[in-house]
This record gives C-alpha cells, structure tokens and sequence, in this order.
C-alpha cells in the first residue's frame, strides 16, 4: 500500500519490530494519541473505556501504517 504522505512520519523500530515516530507530524500523533488514551481513562468507565481505547490503539496503528509503511526493525549489521 502507498504511504499518504510525501515524507513518512513513522519509520521502522531500530531494535525490535514495529514504528517509531520520525518526523514532528508522527511526534504529534503519539502525543494526542496520549492525550486521548489518558482523557479516556479519566472518563469513561466500564466497557465504554476498553472500546474507546481499543478503537484509539486502531487508529494509531492505521496511521502509523498509511503514513510510515510497513512495520518492521532495521538490522543492525
């Protein structure tokens, strides 16, 4: 699948698999991505908080795909 954006945001996890957050946009989306999980947890109770959070946790990792590729980790040779 084609990245959105011109540069990627999140690239691969130097050790380990998965993204990490490369560029300011991907930064700011780990932020809100944070402020969100937090602002859940604060209030929202019962299963209504796991769904909220579940469904944020999906939209990281969908953004983080469109944007960054796919995950993976660089080798360190």
């Amino acid at each position: 699948m084609p990245r959105l954006t011109e540069r990627p945001w999140f690239g691969p996890k130097r050790l380990g698999w998965g993204w990490t957050a490369v560029a300011w946009q991907g930064w700011l989306v780990i932020v809100a991505f944070l402020a969100a999980i937090i602002l859940s947890a604060l209030y929202l109770a019962g299963v209504l908080r796991v769904v909220a959070e579940v469904a944020l946790i999906a939209i990281l990792i969908l953004v983080a795909w469109l944007t960054g590729g796919a995950p993976g980790a660089r080798r360190r040779d």
